[in-house]
């Protein structure tokens, strides 16, 4: 296998310990191991590959920076993904918004709207994307992280559990109460969707 090998859990711990006891070179492995995941975590928020460059540098200053914080409770993508998440959101404060909701077609297209002809459809889609936008920015950090990884990055239950060290349990409850919190905000509008 080309690049670097991955490191096993024991490898990684160590490599966390020298981090944290100023060898600073050990951090590029900690980047080399999760760059790739960790841009493409960022861009299932962002939707926008340029901006989701920049956040993910941001993102391992501030891990960087707050290295002797971890405390291994939890594994270190968890805290490294935590630590994206905010950034995020930091982000799109910054901005207003809160998700580009472009990248969730498939969810208001095939899971909320069905198919309903009519010659206003563009601008009912991109109304009903700005109300899907604000449901989910009410969505608490658990559920919308697990709502994105389902729907946006595609992964199964079971990914998801072993990704956010939760059980399949927990996943399944936080979806369902996501889905359920998003459909309450929506039920109003899709009702009145066909009136005159």
């Amino acid at each position: 296998m080309k690049g670097t090998p991955l490191l096993h859990h024991s490898d990684e711990k160590t490599l966390l310990k020298r981090v944290q006891r100023g060898k600073t070179e050990a951090f590029s492995l900690l980047v080399e191991k999760y760059q790739s995941r960790l841009y493409h975590h960022i861009l299932g928020n962002i939707r926008n590959p340029e901006t989701a460059k920049d956040l993910c540098q941001e993102t391992w200053i501030k891990a960087f920076r707050a290295i002797n914080t971890f405390r291994g409770d939890s594994g270190f993508s968890s805290w490294l993904y935590r630590i994206a998440e905010n950034v995020c959101i930091d982000f799109l404060r910054r901005q207003k918004a809160f998700y580009d909701i472009d990248s969730l077609h498939v969810i208001d297209e095939r899971c909320i709207i069905g198919a309903h002809p009519d010659p206003c459809e563009l601008l009912q889609k991109q109304e009903l994307r700005q109300i899907l936008h604000d449901a989910i920015a009410q969505l608490t950090l658990p559920r919308k992280r697990v709502f994105l990884l389902y729907y946006v990055e595609n992964l199964s239950i079971k990914e998801i559990a072993k990704e956010t060290e939760r059980s399949e349990g927990t996943i399944k409850s936080h979806l369902r109460n996501a889905r359920l919190q998003l459909q309450e905000h929506l039920i109003p509008y899709l009702k009145n969707e066909d009136t005159p």
